[in-house]
């Protein structure tokens, strides 16, 4: 991955887990990958960030109702939020929350692309979003697993810009990420298969471990489900994992 300051539009640029229970899951992150929590209080509804070697790698915010659920948020960089809303609808997908201002910090929005994946967007401003990546205790990767390769790929690439570079498109594996090579910083999965009918398309993230058995073994010992053995992949030993309320992330090595 390239430096942080030099991601191109339409990278992801933060994260962010909602959580129905917000102590444990700080106690759960931090005891994992050794994360500081900074509460930023009440006024912005106790939502937090994650703090690593110093520096801000992901947000945490507590779940307002039983009936939402769980999980990561990725936000892609983007310096200009309201024409970024526009391009959505025109391409098929839906704006679900409007451009919005956090004082100080940036401007935002949420969305769902036309195969019905969340997505947020972040426009910086006191907030630089990461300022570490692609190592231990940091975001490694992030992914769409989409129900709809075909839909997705052009949504991505021209309301947001993506430089689409196809790794492998045949019907064993389709596979594009958002740059080429170690530039990449992204990727876009065609998922279809492993999602079923019912399958929701969502992003999944990767977070850097030094070693990553001893990781997936902690998590375990924290509360969390590791989801079968840790595996061999091309870019590193790689472990499925679901924390204590049911969120999903991979831990990779870095």
């Amino acid at each position: 991955m390239p430096a942080v300051e030099s991601l191109p539009e339409g990278a992801p640029g933060w994260m962010d887990l909602a959580t129905h229970d917000l102590d444990a899951a700080v106690a759960f992150y931090t005891g994992l990958f050794g994360w500081e929590h900074r509460d930023l209080g009440e006024h912005f509804g106790h939502y937090g960030q994650f703090i690593h070697g110093g520096s801000p790698v992901a947000g945490v915010a507590p779940l307002q109702a039983d009936e939402q659920t769980p999980g990561w948020h990725v936000y892609l960089w983007t310096t200009d939020a309201d024409g970024v809303a526009g391009h959505i609808g025109a391409l098929g997908g839906t704006v679900d929350v409007p451009p919005q201002d956090v004082p100080g910090m940036g401007r935002y929005l949420f969305a769902t692309d036309p195969t019905g994946g969340p997505i947020g967007f972040w426009q910086a401003a006191g907030h630089p979003g990461f300022t570490r990546l692609a190592e231990p205790g940091a975001p490694c990767w992030f992914e769409l697993w989409t129900s709809d390769y075909e839909a997705a790929l052009p949504f991505y690439r021209d309301a947001l810009g993506w430089d689409v570079h196809v790794m492998a498109d045949d019907d064993a594996f389709r596979y594009a990420t958002h740059g080429a090579g170690d530039a990449a910083v992204a990727g876009l999965f065609d998922a279809a298969a492993p999602l079923g009918d019912d399958g929701r398309s969502s992003w999944v993230v990767y977070l850097g471990a030094v070693d990553v058995d001893a990781a997936a073994a902690r998590a375990v010992d924290l509360g969390g489900t590791v989801h079968g053995e840790p595996a061999v992949t091309p870019y590193g030993r790689m472990a499925e994992v679901t924390d204590p309320d049911g969120a999903a992330f991979r831990i990779l090595t870095a």
